[in-house]
């Protein structure tokens, strides 16, 4: 779920914005959340941290467009920001607080697709390059989140199934899935805790993730088949 923020006194260049943005989204069959703000100062105390990305007209009153950016910056948010502006001069500014893109009023299709598709492509970017840093018997070791199958716990032992081998370490399951997105790592049982990106099928009690048949406890399976059903819808 994509959750966006609209900053923009003018309500009828938002309403436009919003449509656009919807319009794309529902094309490219991606599920987001659109929020409208007319004044940046309320956005800031309302909502600061909760979203994906964020297009700020740039000339508001009370406080530019430009202001609340950097205010978000100073405060360490490191949100993608997109600015609307009536004139493309104005965006040369942006590049101060590392702005993923502008739109110049009033607003094109293409120029709304252009700016979701680049940010998609910063949030795939950003997700590939995830990683966790766990201890093995030589040392320390780097796994991409992308590469992890499945993760299984055998008393204190912690076995890492990955697409390029097994790592094994010491741990706690439960520690380890509070590091991991649970929107994507999810229990099957409480030796297991998968990544629903491998999962070729359920079929009964038994997940199957490539030749590994994973069992699923009877009280984790309806919450693990919810879950696999809203990843991939």
């Amino acid at each position: 779920m994509l959750k966006i923020a609209l900053v923009d006194d003018n309500e009828l260049d938002a309403k436009r914005l919003e449509n656009a943005i919807n319009m794309h989204l529902e094309e490219i069959d991606v599920k987001g959340t659109v929020d409208i703000f007319t004044r940046a100062v309320n956005f800031l105390e309302d909502k600061r941290d909760v979203y994906d990305v964020i297009f700020l007209d740039i000339d508001m009153p009370f406080m530019s467009g430009m202001e609340c950016a950097h205010k978000l910056r100073e405060a360490g948010n490191k949100v993608p920001i997109i600015f609307e502006t009536n004139y493309s001069s104005l965006a040369i500014d942006g590049y101060s607080v590392n702005a993923l893109g502008f739109i110049v009023k009033p607003v094109k299709q293409a120029d709304v697709n252009d700016v979701l598709d680049k940010l998609l492509e910063k949030i795939k970017d950003e997700a590939d390059d995830e990683k966790i840093i766990v201890k093995v018997k030589s040392g320390y070791q780097s796994i991409p989140l992308n590469e992890i199958k499945y993760i299984e716990v055998n008393i204190h032992d912690l076995y890492y199934h990955c697409k390029n081998g097994t790592y094994q370490s010491r741990g706690v399951l439960k520690e380890i899935e509070k590091q991991l997105p649970n929107e994507k790592f999810v229990n099957c049982s409480n030796c297991y805790l998968v990544n629903l990106d491998y999962v070729d099928s359920i079929v009964k009690n038994d997940v199957k993730i490539g030749d590994d048949l994973l069992k699923i406890s009877k009280n984790k399976k309806k919450a693990f088949i919810q879950a696999y059903l809203r990843h991939f819808n």
